[in-house]
């Protein structure tokens, strides 16, 4: 990362961060009640902001295809490749209902965002611990099973080079064990936006394909098991 090259990026994330802080309380209040529905329209309107004063900021552009696959509401788990930072922009901007993300562990040391990841319901998962990433799974398909609805990155890390990488079986558990729609999502590009380059880019824009709904409910296990390479060819038609 070139420190010096970021810092007005850097200081943007921070102060839209701050933004947010507004609606914590409102949020968190929500939660303690249990209004779920009100918890989650209010994260939607909050992330939707959030996402959309990054895209402002940078005169970023989403080329968004496939949008009459989105349901009206959730729950659904949305399943996609990882090439930069700004994959999260299209969930928060496209879609029109709460959507949390399962976060690598990492993140939970980053100060005062890592509050907001539990806050969207969003979940940390820890790759390298197995029970760990067990509980998580079913942290999630319990937020799913109560109708909010998650993000997840399957390969576990970025890449930059749009190749994509093995996508984790253990991932997929989400959707089957709740028993709730897979919705695979193709995201093309956003490595240029900052991730090649090592400093922020403007004027930029990039692609994302979301793509017909899969029905796991009713899947036997030989479907399930056969789940993560279905969706990775789905994800890759659109590359």
């Amino acid at each position: 990362m070139k420190v010096i090259g970021n810092i007005s990026s850097l200081l943007f994330l921070v102060n839209n961060v701050l933004w947010a802080d507004k609606y914590a309380r409102e949020i968190d209040s929500m939660r303690q009640q249990g209004n779920i529905e009100a918890e989650k329209a209010l994260i939607n309107e909050v992330t939707s902001g959030w996402s959309q004063r990054i895209l402002d900021k940078w005169d970023w552009k989403i080329n968004a295809m496939g949008t009459e696959n989105l349901p009206e509401d959730g729950p659904v788990v949305f399943i996609s490749n990882h090439q930069g930072f700004a994959d999260v922009l299209p969930f928060m901007n496209c879609v029109h209902f709460q959507t949390g993300f399962i976060a690598k562990s990492e993140i939970k040391k980053v100060p005062h965002f890592a509050s907001w990841v539990d806050r969207v319901r969003g979940i940390y998962i820890d790759r390298d611990d197995v029970r760990a990433s067990l509980r998580t799974i079913a942290e999630g398909a319990e937020y799913l099973k109560q109708g909010f609805s998650m993000v997840i990155f399957p390969e576990g890390t970025r890449s930059k080079d749009g190749n994509l990488g093995e996508f984790h079986a253990g991932s997929f558990k989400l959707a089957t064990k709740a028993k709730v729609p897979i919705i695979p999502v193709t995201i093309n590009g956003t490595s240029k936006l900052y991730e090649i380059p090592g400093i922020v880019q403007k004027h930029m824009s990039f692609d994302v394909t979301f793509h017909p709904m899969i029905d796991v409910a009713s899947m036997d296990r030989h479907e399930q098991a056969e789940l993560p390479e279905k969706v990775k060819a789905i994800i890759a038609s659109a590359l």
